[in-house]
């Protein structure tokens, strides 16, 4: 296991009235021209696309092309073991005696168009179909550069005859390894449990793989696209992790773009607007979970030990629980002000605010307080 604990107290030391704010997604499947230009509009501003088959990271955005995958990738998963070279489709094609006819002939055209200025990135993918784990454990790891999987989602070349498979096809450590060890920077980014609730990932499994490395940083509490289904939301699931006193932060995702939208998202606080200093807030826990990224936005949030503050700029439904529950419910009103009695914090474990706005529909996730 990893030692470097994660932070139980991840807004320390933020001057908020200072403070850059960049809109982020660590689940973002883009695989299109409409669909970056959609991210675009959205006001995403540091993209970690999630693409899967294969799981490799589109990255950087601007060398993407039609083709790409279908000739090539930077590294591949081979009988269970990491290949660590380009996987060249017509050089393993020729070894092997097969025709070649149903590879494209040249990569085409560029996927996306130029990107805005100021426009950030960082490697990731969407990693999935795991040999010891069900076929509903995904997970993405914003920074890592790790590849699985091919594009021959429906099986139809030779590649599985020769153990390069669809999906991950490693244990899941292994493969939590594999991501780890190729993150971009050390001290930045890490290993995110997508959609629990959709995946029915049971309480135990969601603590063994959170107590396996410090850098699994935590879990989608609101993943956008599983609304359908009844899914998207999974704040019953984090706050029993929480109770177990374990540090867990909580992502809002999107997922997939639903008709040029983009509902789930993370509002990052990095000390500096760099890549980098992004990747760090997602390991250090400042940011904060947003369902629509507008119509409402915490102005502060403060934890001194003994006392928690949380202002939004405009009045909103602020609601602080803990391990038992509902402790604060403010209906209307900017902040929320809140000590803890020295008899409850054995008994609360952690505290955390939520915030709405009627009007917008927007709602907010403070990452979590821990008290033991």
């Amino acid at each position: 296991m990893n030692k470097q604990e994660r932070n139980r107290n991840p807004y320390q030391n933020i001057d908020w009235g200072k403070q850059i704010r960049i809109t982020g997604c660590t689940h973002l499947h883009c695989a299109s021209r409409e669909e970056f230009i959609h991210a675009m509009e959205n006001g995403l501003e540091f993209a970690t696309f999630a693409n899967y088959y294969p799981s490799v990271p589109y990255y950087p955005a601007s060398s993407i092309r039609e083709n790409t995958f279908k000739l090539g990738q930077p590294s591949y998963i081979q009988n269970g073991e990491v290949i660590h070279e380009r996987l060249d489709y017509r050089k393993l094609y020729a070894e092997w005696g097969v025709d070649q006819s149903q590879l494209p002939t040249s990569e085409g055209e560029l996927l996306f168009p130029p990107a805005p200025a100021g426009f950030m990135e960082a490697p990731n993918a969407e990693h999935h179909f795991f040999s010891d784990y069900n076929v509903y454990l995904h997970i993405t790891c914003p920074g890592s550069f790790f590849c699985s999987g091919t594009y021959d989602r429906n099986r139809k070349s030779v590649l599985v005859q020769h153990g390069i498979h669809v999906g991950t096809q490693m244990p899941w450590r292994k493969a939590f390894d594999a991501m780890l060890d190729a993150l971009m920077i050390p001290d930045g980014g890490g290993i995110v449990i997508n959609h629990p609730h959709w995946s029915h990932l049971p309480h135990q499994f969601l603590c063994e793989m959170l107590d396996y490395d410090q850098r699994v940083l935590g879990l989608e509490v609101i993943n956008a696209n599983c609304g359908v289904d009844g899914t998207a939301a999974a704040e019953s699931q984090w706050d029993e992790v929480l109770g177990t006193g374990r540090q867990c932060y909580g992502f809002c995702v999107q997922d997939h773009i639903d008709a040029g939208k983009i509902q789930g998202r993370c509002i990052l606080m990095p000390e500096e607007r760099t890549v980098e200093s992004c990747l760090r807030a997602y390991r250090q826990g400042r940011f904060y979970g947003a369902l629509k990224g507008k119509g409402l936005t915490f102005e502060s949030v403060e934890f001194d030990g003994h006392t928690l503050r949380a202002r939004c700029d405009k009045e909103a439904i602020m609601l602080l629980l803990s391990h038992r529950g509902v402790l604060v419910e403010l209906w209307t009103g900017r902040e929320l002000v809140y000590s803890v009695p020295d008899a409850d914090r054995s008994k609360d474990i952690f505290l955390r605010v939520t915030a709405m706005d009627k009007a917008s529909g927007e709602k907010l996730f403070t990452q979590p307080f821990m008290l033991v």
